[in-house]
């Protein structure tokens, strides 16, 4: 194997690798990120919270109707018991009789209103739950999934990294050094293949006959734009 073709051997194992390593990466961003679980769990907090506001609401509603149900009969009974002989005192206690009863019936209505939104509450909590319990099924099985492409990803990147080794080991280093800092540049891209019509496939330059036969030959030669190394398939 001539000195370009293996430099394009390398290169092509070297693309290879730098794929699976950006695909792990990606897996390991994914297999760390939780998002959308906690987002179902905040929409489960928040329902289960409202809930617990207009039960909390409805219970003080419902204490103080009894409470007020409790002091209107006790004064119904005094007042009707004959007990209570002073004039004044009876018009006061007929007062306060109709005030407790105007007080008892004015809460209906904010009772009716907590008993709705604890029924709806109910619902929404409900529908919370199972959207929680949904998006961590879905999460489990894609961590599986995820979990098992790492793992053949991690294989496979070990097979290429033997294959790369023995790649190198085919390569002079004087080019081999020349490849090395090429790879360092963005996109990693050190060697570049002639197209039909002796254009660069990196940057497009069309190179001469001349350059193209020794290409061609195997001589190891950059292109005068990118300086990439040429290789002819």
């Amino acid at each position: 194997m001539n000195q370009t073709a293996a430099l394009y051997q390398l290169q092509t194992l070297d693309s290879q690798i730098d794929t699976i390593r950006a695909r792990l990466a990606e897996i390991e961003r994914l297999l760390s990120e939780d998002a959308a679980v906690r987002r179902a769990q905040v929409r489960l907090d928040r329902a289960t919270s409202s809930l617990q506001k207009w039960r909390t609401r409805l219970t003080d509603l419902e204490l103080e109707r009894r409470r007020l149900h409790e002091e209107a009969e006790s004064i119904e009974q005094r007042l009707y018991s004959g007990k209570v002989l002073n004039p004044r005192e009876l018009t006061d206690m007929q007062g306060k009789l109709h005030e407790l009863r105007q007080r008892h019936e004015g809460m209906e209505e904010p009772v009716i209103e907590a008993m709705l939104e604890i029924e709806a509450g109910e619902e929404a909590v409900q529908e919370a739950r199972a959207h929680l319990e949904r998006v961590t099924a879905e999460r489990t099985s894609a961590l599986g999934e995820l979990t098992e492409e790492r793992q053949k990803l991690l294989d496979q990147l070990a097979g290429l990294e033997q294959q790369v080794a023995s790649a190198r080991a085919e390569v002079e280093p004087k080019y081999l050094a020349q490849y090395d800092r090429l790879r360092k540049r963005p996109g990693g891209l050190a060697v570049s293949a002639l197209n039909h019509n002796a254009e660069c496939s990196a940057c497009g330059m069309q190179v001469t006959t001349s350059m193209r036969q020794q290409v061609r030959h195997g001589s190891v030669i950059a292109c005068p734009t990118c300086q990439r190394i040429l290789y002819h398939p």
